[in-house]
């Protein structure tokens, strides 16, 4: 272990405060949403092809990966916040290399330095550690006196350039000069080693060697919350407990736990080797040193981590290495049996651990599960819900079947007509032809013969007879289009809208044009230059001001309509009344509902709009809406 004099060298001294830590968990958060891209369309093939099967199941499938997301985010910013709180860091670039005392001690090649990201408060420093998987340094830019020594100092990253310096010290770790050591250990790692190394590494911290395995934990919590999770979910999609849905989650769940946390990690980890860049950096010679100030690893690439015997609690051995575990079960050293020279050197290994503190454990066996398994779990789940949604499709279909046979038979023993005993209000469609003519609304005969065939074809007695009039009212006062639907006339009888608006830019205009046409020779019929302004809405969020404006003897009248997507204000029934008060009219409109989202409006006396009410049952309302400016 040894250090040149650093004059020269301006080492950066920090402690990270709560706020930067929380942008610095963001930021990695967000740095491993971007390593995954394929993982994510793989996720969104699945969902994509489960919402064409089953989509309330998809929804929920899409609710459990965001759920998962936001859990491992929490987690991950639990045990960052936990190793960063408080931490001094110390932070320099020396030789070409990046280095940096937390604590422990580590230094990178500033030529492996792949990342830097630039944020508000930070900047990060990372390296590929794993295939998708980078590993971070982090300083605040507070640490700097301004931007242009940022720049340098970043500049000696990017551009590395190692200067052998002059006066050699012999300086150790930290500034620690000479410290004694004990043993050397030197090896070498193909590919086929270091991951027999790495799968023994996971083994130990998979099974209980350690204590209560990290993986344990998070299959418990992810399964508590998934569990809590779909139930509540399923009730919101489905509006009530459905079980053959909350088992069906809660069986994609035990799906992805397996595979996240109970599948043999070698396939992963060879997967690693695939990169160039991570095979060149654990392919080689690896050196290891104990000294009284701790233990010192050199990997290839000129790699180096130093860790105090303060931060290291366990020893354990496998068949092809020694391990020597960090605290936070995350970090570990390894040592191959190979390179000791003897069974003394190997007493007085363990001694030297045993004196710093470190206890020796015995390895245990890690229990996995099958991937094949996980995926015939998978294929299984897929396999039921598709019988389970054919059975419902089948069963649906022969129902309608059944219906549309007992609807045939109905009309085939001659029913024509309802029960009366469930409509109190029935009146036969003639009846209610004959009171409308004594009212003076005539009906067209094709009306009538389009309101029979209507009835018989679709069997909507219970709309056109049981709830009297309305239909007939609608047809007779619907505004008439041509074949490309523009507008061409206005009944002069009866007036009928939706307030569900066909063009929100011209509804209004609409509407009031078609109660002036049933106000001709009256005093509003003078009426022009009829305006829409929509310059006050708010299209997207759904809300805003349409200002309807019309002139009127030589004054312009506005009114302000409340927006609501594309319906219509129902205080446009009440613009006119107030013009035809002015001029002692004895006509007023008058409108009711049609038992839908409608409005039918007359223009008639109030005497009239009396008897109406007797002779249908339908109640009529005059509304009055002033302008608010008067120009």
């Amino acid at each position: 272990m040894e250090e040149y004099r650093t004059d020269s060298i301006k080492k950066y001294e920090y402690v990270m405060e709560p706020s930067e830590i929380r942008e610095f968990c963001l930021a990695v958060l967000w740095e491993q949403v971007k390593c995954r891209k394929g993982t994510w369309l793989r996720l969104l093939l699945i969902v994509a092809l489960e919402f064409l099967i089953i989509p309330e199941a998809a929804l929920l499938v899409v609710g459990l990966i965001l759920l998962m997301f936001v859990v491992s985010g929490i987690y991950n910013y639990t045990v960052t916040y936990k190793l960063l709180s408080g931490q001094p860091w110390c932070v320099w670039v020396e030789d070409g290399k990046f280095k940096t005392v937390r604590g422990d001690y580590s230094e990178v090649p500033c030529r492996n330095i792949q990342f830097i990201r630039m944020k508000k408060h930070l900047v990060m420093l990372g390296y590929m550690q794993a295939v998708k998987r980078p590993a971070w340094f982090v300083m605040p830019l507070r640490v700097f006196v301004n931007a242009m020594e940022r720049e340098d100092f970043l500049n000696q990253i990017r551009n590395p350039q190692a200067e052998a310096r002059a006066e050699y010290t012999g300086a150790a770790y930290g500034g620690m000069a000479n410290p004694q050591e004990y043993m050397r250990f030197h090896f070498m790692l193909d590919g086929e080693r270091w991951v027999r190394f790495q799968k023994g590494a996971a083994d130990i911290l998979n099974s209980t060697s350690l204590g209560t395995p990290m993986r344990l934990y998070g299959m418990v919590i992810v399964g508590l919350v998934m569990a809590v999770a779909t139930t509540a979910c399923s009730y919101f999609v489905a509006r009530t407990f459905n079980w053959m849905l909350v088992v069906f989650c809660l069986s994609i769940t035990i799906w992805m736990i397996l595979r996240l946390y109970c599948r043999n990690p070698e396939k992963e980890i060879r997967k690693q080797l695939r990169s160039p860049e991570i095979a060149a950096k654990v392919c080689g010679l690896w050196q290891v040193s104990l000294a009284g100030e701790g233990i010192t690893a050199i990997m290839p690439m000129d790699m180096k981590s130093i860790y105090t015997w303060d931060s290291l609690q366990w020893l354990v051995e496998t068949e092809e290495a020694f391990y020597l575990f960090h605290q936070d079960k995350r970090h570990y050293i390894m040592v191959a049996k190979e390179s000791f020279v003897s069974w003394e050197q190997v007493d007085a290994f363990h001694r030297i651990c045993a004196d710093h503190g470190m206890q020796k454990v015995p390895s245990k066996k890690a229990f996995y599960v099958p991937g094949w398994l996980t995926w015939v779990i998978f294929a299984l789940i897929i396999g039921v819900s598709l019988t389970v949604l054919t059975g419902k499709i089948l069963g649906n279909t022969r129902d309608m079947t059944e219906d549309v046979m007992e609807a045939q038979r109905e009309q085939n023993s001659g029913y024509m007509e309802l029960d009366r005993d469930d409509y109190p209000g029935y009146v036969p469609l003639d009846k209610q032809v004959a009171v409308l003519a004594s009212l003076g609304i005539s009906v067209p005969e094709e009306t009538v013969a389009s309101m029979q065939e209507f009835m018989t074809e679709y069997d909507m007695y219970d709309l056109v007879e049981g709830s009297p009039y309305t239909w007939l009212l609608m047809d007779v006062g619907a505004p008439a289009y041509d074949e490309d639907f523009n507008l061409v006339g206005y009944s002069d009888q009866v007036f009928w809208f939706d307030f569900e608006g066909l063009d929100i830019y011209t509804d209004y205009i609409t509407v009031l044009n078609g109660m002036l046409a049933l106000a001709q020779g009256s005093p509003i019929e003078s009426i022009s230059e009829i305006r829409e302004d929509i310059d006050d809405e708010e299209w997207e969020r759904g809300w805003g001001t349409v200002t309807v404006s019309l002139d009127w003897q030589g004054q312009t009248y506005l009114y302000d309509m409340k927006m609501d997507y594309d319906w219509i204000d129902g205080d446009v029934l009440g613009i006119l009344n107030p013009l035809l008060e002015q001029e002692g009219s004895q006509k007023y409109f008058y409108a009711t509902g049609d038992d839908g989202q409608g409005a039918i409006v007359f223009f008639c006396t109030p005497q009239w709009a009396e008897e109406f009410e007797k002779k249908t049952g339908l109640l009529l309302g005059m509304s009055r809406t002033k302008a608010n400016e008067i120009q």
